[in-house]
Parts: structure tokens; sequence; C-alpha cells
């Protein structure tokens, strides 16, 4: 045992014991990597130490303390990762950088490479020919809208909060009658995605701390993973792509508080949204889907630039007419319309963050392994979040955990 006080801990240390609070709670499992969000959720909790074990001297796991083999195998599995960008660009060097020794650090913990995939080839539908048509996205996401219409509890929210005399019981009255969506924003709330000193029990209190206002747009992600279920499993790992959709959202969040941007819950239902897109084609266009992942796959091409080439366009104009359609707010559309090319959108810097944030998520290996070449970096909107390169891998790293945390409060069966 090698326990420590909580102002000796640093980010990358790992716990070698559950870390139970002041009343005997659970606040952290045995083998976490800390970060420094958690420090400073231990700190405010109360907690005054933790054992790190023998890993006190060389928490922080880099690279001098691997072994060779362990970096070597894991730059050749990250290279392949970034086939389609400059690894001499400052920003996307301090990513290839973090990814590698990520990927050595879960080689030394016994977690083997990630094989790679091809989807099943047997997924076709004649349906295709006719969405292949000049001009048809439009048709193709209006079938979409017609077959499952959006879960109506976000607007009933947002009809209490644009009245006038609404209040915040009112808003909770209207969350807690869905019980499923009650017990996932508990978890995340309690998560260290917030790291709030004290546990919230009930949806008033809930937003009663966070507001009104962010609790509905939390509310907003967290039913858009319930409107696509019946995707069939040889197609995607519906765990595995929401994992990339929260690791989006993580890491959105984290790049707005590092570059000083509002809009924390916001940030996390676009990088939720992101790819829903991809779903809507997967669901229409089963056959082009496929196809795209082939050609991006063969020409190491990140997948939105693959199905461009085979379909005439890509995920991220679908999944913005789908939001459009649903009436989902502007800022929110704009930002999954664009952010592969978030050049070529309003919307200030929430498009550059998100556009980033995915980036990050693909680099670290947080992605579906159908899409798992990292898209192309845009320089320009990095330049825009007026972030030093290496706090990408620093992000990454603190990201790593709250992801964890909400995939498991959401997908508690864990994927085989």
């Amino acid at each position: 045992m090698a326990w420590l006080s909580v102002d000796a801990l640093e980010s990358g240390m790992t716990l070698a014991a559950d870390l139970k609070g002041p009343d005997g709670s659970m606040l952290l499992p045995k083998g976490i990597v800390l970060t420094e969000s958690h420090i400073e959720s231990l700190r405010r909790r109360g907690v005054t130490r933790a054992d790190v074990g023998d890993g006190a001297a060389d928490a922080k796991g880099d690279a001098a303390s691997l072994d060779p083999a362990f970096i070597e195998a894991a730059a050749g599995a990250v290279a392949r990762r970034f086939a389609a960008n400059d690894t001499d660009a400052a920003a996307v060097a301090a990513l290839y950088e973090a990814a590698v020794l990520h990927q050595a650090r879960e080689l030394a913990r016994g977690v083997p490479l990630p094989p790679d995939f091809f989807p099943n080839p047997q997924a076709e539908s004649s349906s295709d020919l006719f969405f292949r048509e000049e001009g048809s996205v439009k048709d193709l996401v209006a079938s979409e809208v017609k077959l499952a219409s959006f879960p109506d509890i976000y607007f009933k929210i947002r009809q209490v909060l644009d009245s006038p005399v609404s209040s915040p019981s009112q808003v909770a009255d209207v969350i807690s009658k869905d019980t499923s969506l009650s017990a996932k924003l508990l978890k995340l709330v309690n998560s260290p995605f917030y790291g709030l000193p004290h546990r919230i029990d009930s949806i008033s209190r809930a937003v009663m701390v966070i507001g009104g206002q962010e609790i509905s747009t939390l509310v907003l992600g967290i039913s858009a993973i319930n409107a696509f279920k019946d995707i069939p499993p040889e197609l995607i790992n519906m765990r595995t792509f929401w994992e990339h959709s929260v690791a989006v959202g993580v890491y959105a969040r984290l790049l707005g508080a590092a570059s000083g941007q509002g809009g924390a819950e916001r940030l996390f239902v676009a990088g939720i949204l992101h790819d829903i897109g991809r779903l809507v084609l997967f669901k229409k266009m089963p056959h082009a889907a496929l196809e795209a992942i082939y050609y991006a796959k063969a020409n190491g091409l990140p997948l939105y630039a693959a199905e461009e080439e085979v379909m005439g366009f890509a995920h991220p104009l679908v999944g913005g007419l789908l939001l459009r359609a649903w009436k989902f707010p502007d800022a929110l559309v704009s930002c999954v319309a664009c952010h592969h090319k978030p050049a070529g959108c309003k919307g200030g810097l929430e498009p550059a963050i998100l556009h980033v944030a995915d980036v990050m998520a693909v680099a670290m290996g947080q992605a579906p392994p159908a899409s798992a070449t990292v898209p192309i970096l845009d320089a320009a909107a990095f330049e825009q979040l007026g972030l030093a390169p290496e706090r990408l891998g620093e992000l990454a790293e603190e990201g790593f955990a709250q992801v964890d945390e909400i995939v498991s409060a959401f997908f508690p069966v864990r994927k085989s």
C-alpha cells in the first residue's frame, strides 16, 4: 500500500484500492486512473488520502517506464489510425504521442490491440437505388422522420421552460414521469462528469443544481439514444457507436471549458448527436453505407470522405437535416452538420470545438472499428480554441474515466 495525501496525488496515478468517502459511500473503484477532475472532486468531498500502491513513483506511466516492445506495437497500430493526417503538425503530433502512450499502457495491462474489422457484406437493400438519385437526401431524411418521431418528453420540457410562470419543480415533474430517463440523468449528474461535492438523489434537486435549461439539453441527448434501436447488429455495434458519441461529448465539454466557452451541456449533447446521420444511412442505405466503409478502409480515408465519394453526400448533412426536421435548436443543428468542415458553418466556436473533439476521440481509439481512421484535423479550427497542442493529450487522458462512467450508466451490459 502507498497512501498519499490528496494534495500529493497526480493525474495519471492508478488507485490500488476502492476509495470511499468520509460517510463510507463508494467514490472511485480500484484500478481507475486519476484525472485532475477526480482529484479536485475528492478535495471537495472531504477525502484526505488515497491508496495508489506501488505505482506512486512512476504513476504517470510515461514511455520510459513501459516495455519498448509495447511502445513499438502501439506506434504501429496508431500510425495506421493517423493515415490521413500530417503527424508533423504540432496539434496532430501531440495527439499521436498521447494515443501511442495510451495504447502502450493498455498493452502493458494485458489489453490486446483491437482486431481489424470488416462489416458483413450481406446486409444490402434495393432501396439504396432510390436514395442514390440526385437530390434525394432530403427524401431519405423525410422518410426516417415519418417512421420514427423523436421522443415527446424533450418538447414537453421545452413547453414548461418557455412558459413565463414555470418552476424547477414543474420541469422535474415532467422528467420524473420517465423512470428510465430519470435514472440515467441521476447517474450522469453524480458521475465525475460533474464532480459535485454531494450526491444528488432526486430530479428536482438535479434541476436546481444544474439548471432547467441545462437539464433539458441533457434530456435531448439522452433521449436520442432511444430513437434508434432497430439497426441490424451485422451493420454496427450500437454500444461502440454510442461510446464514441459519448467520448466526443465529453471531449467537447472539456475543450469548451479549457477554451473559455460556455454551454457545457450543449457541447456534450452535440457530441452525443454528431454522428446520428450515420444511423439514418445504416437504416435507409445499408448497402451504400457498407460500401463507404470498405472504400474508406481500402484508401485510408476518414469515413465522411468515403461517404462523399460513394454516395455524393456524408453523414453530417444527413444528421443536420434530421435534427432540423425534429425541430432541434439551430446551434445543435449547425454543429452536427459541420463537425467535419467547421469553417463553412455559422455558430462561433462550437463547431470548431466539436470538430476537434471528434478528432480526439478517434485518435485515442474511442471509435467504432468501421470508422477508425482519424478525421483530418482542421488547423484553423484548432487555432480558434487558443490551446497549446500538448493540452489535447492532457484533456484526452482526463476524459477517459468520464467516458467509462457515462457509458456504464447508459449501457450497463458490457459488450461481448
